[in-house]
């Protein structure tokens, strides 16, 4: 009668349609008299529903469950012992683990380093799956004794049921598969109605994931892919059949304008500096000439580039000079080049920065300080001044 930290009460029912989650399944969802079951989990063997609201015990009650999710789940895991069939019997990879996805469900295999499924391997093997689920092959169960030596390794050491079922794949004699399994399944290859791979990552020791949809799925993809297909072919201004030409070449033209920037910048950088140090000179013979500069769309090379070139034209200067060179976006922030002609004040100028900006990474060599601001919103109110080695109040805020 107590709810448990999310609110949600622990019910048991005598029976239940609703399959707590198992076997690398998520539990199906649904109702009892009305109120969602949120969740269902097997304890021993019980199997237990989270709800929203309590049920008083001894109730009599409609259990309903969520059809759509549960042929969704039923389409992937059958989906998956038919893939896993089909990778062992005519490939020799085994399935280690499976994952039922929101979205894509993957299979984990046991596979050599050195082998590569390439899209021919992944084309021939989703062909053969969809040969099978043509076939419309039966999807049976059947039970046998629990003992020892017909127990799977897979079984939870608190299942104590006495017995285990079985889920087979194709006729009786020449099925293609048969595993231990306590998942809902179809019955019948045909209502998987399509599997389409998704493609193969490599993981830990060696292993790899191959991807997959199954029956829904399978059209949900589509018609995500279709959706994207004619945003694309709006913005790109061509049919789907040339959007990969046309990305390749606005990524070639990015990467050629972004050196003609970096061409242009390497050019405006002594400029920059000339002009600072034409400030810096301008303020006469005053405690510390100070000069800020930020550019918005600067980068690291290019803030650099301006304080190593300020540093050999101000060289001969008697005077105490201090440069903040920033570059970057004012809410992201980015690189930040502290130099002068004074270590002291080159650190003091960093504290400054700090309590304005928030912590800035970086470090101090050779009359240069260098490193990262996250923002450079509070810059303009930087503050240089050999007067106080701190910000004012008015600083602050």
């Amino acid at each position: 009668d107590t709810p448990d930290s999310e609110g949600l009460y622990y019910v048991e029912l005598a029976d239940t349609v609703i399959f707590p989650e198992g076997g690398g399944q998520p539990s199906d969802t649904g109702n009892i008299s009305g109120v969602p079951v949120k969740h269902a989990r097997r304890d021993g063997l019980r199997a237990i529903h989270y709800v929203p609201a309590s049920i008083p015990a001894g109730t009599s009650v409609r259990v309903e469950v969520d059809f759509k999710r549960r042929l969704d789940h039923m389409q992937q895991h059958s989906g998956q012992h038919l893939l896993s069939a089909v990778l062992r019997k005519y490939w020799g990879l085994e399935t280690v683990s499976w994952n039922l996805g929101a979205t894509v469900s993957h299979v984990e295999l046991r596979a050599p380093k050195e082998l590569v499924l390439s899209q021919g391997a992944l084309d021939a093997i989703e062909s053969k799956c969809n040969d099978m689920i043509f076939e419309a092959l039966p999807i049976s169960t059947n039970i046998i004794e629990q003992a020892a030596a017909t127990c799977p390794s897979t079984v939870p050491d608190d299942y104590v049921g006495g017995v285990i079922r079985h889920v087979e794949i194709g006729v009786a004699g020449a099925a293609i598969d048969r595993n231990a399994c306590c998942g809902t399944h179809l019955a019948s290859t045909a209502q998987m109605q399509v599997l389409k791979l998704a493609g193969v990552d490599r993981i830990r020791g060696g292993n790899m994931r191959l991807f997959f949809y199954v029956g829904a799925r399978v059209r949900e993809y589509a018609e995500a892919s279709l959706v994207r297909d004619k945003r694309l072919a709006g913005l790109l201004s061509c049919p789907p059949e040339t959007q990969s030409e046309a990305v390749e070449r606005l990524i070639k033209q990015g990467k050629a304008s972004l050196k003609s920037l970096k061409s242009l910048r390497v050019q405006l950088a002594p400029l920059v500096a000339q002009d600072l140090r034409n400030q810096l000179v301008a303020q006469g013979k005053i405690q510390r000439q100070s000069t800020v500069y930020h550019c918005e769309d600067g980068d690291g090379p290019f803030s650099s580039s301006i304080g190593s070139e300020l540093a050999r034209l101000m060289a001969g200067s008697n005077a105490e000079w201090l440069t903040v060179v920033a570059s970057g976006p004012k809410a992201d922030g980015g690189p930040l080049v502290v130099v002068g002609n004074d270590e002291a004040s080159i650190i003091d100028a960093v504290e400054r920065l700090t309590l304005l900006l928030g912590t800035c990474k970086g470090g101090l060599s050779h009359g240069t300080w260098r490193g990262k601001a996250a923002n450079f919103v509070r810059l303009a109110k930087l503050n240089l001044s050999a007067q106080s080695s701190t910000l004012g109040s008015s600083d602050m805020i």
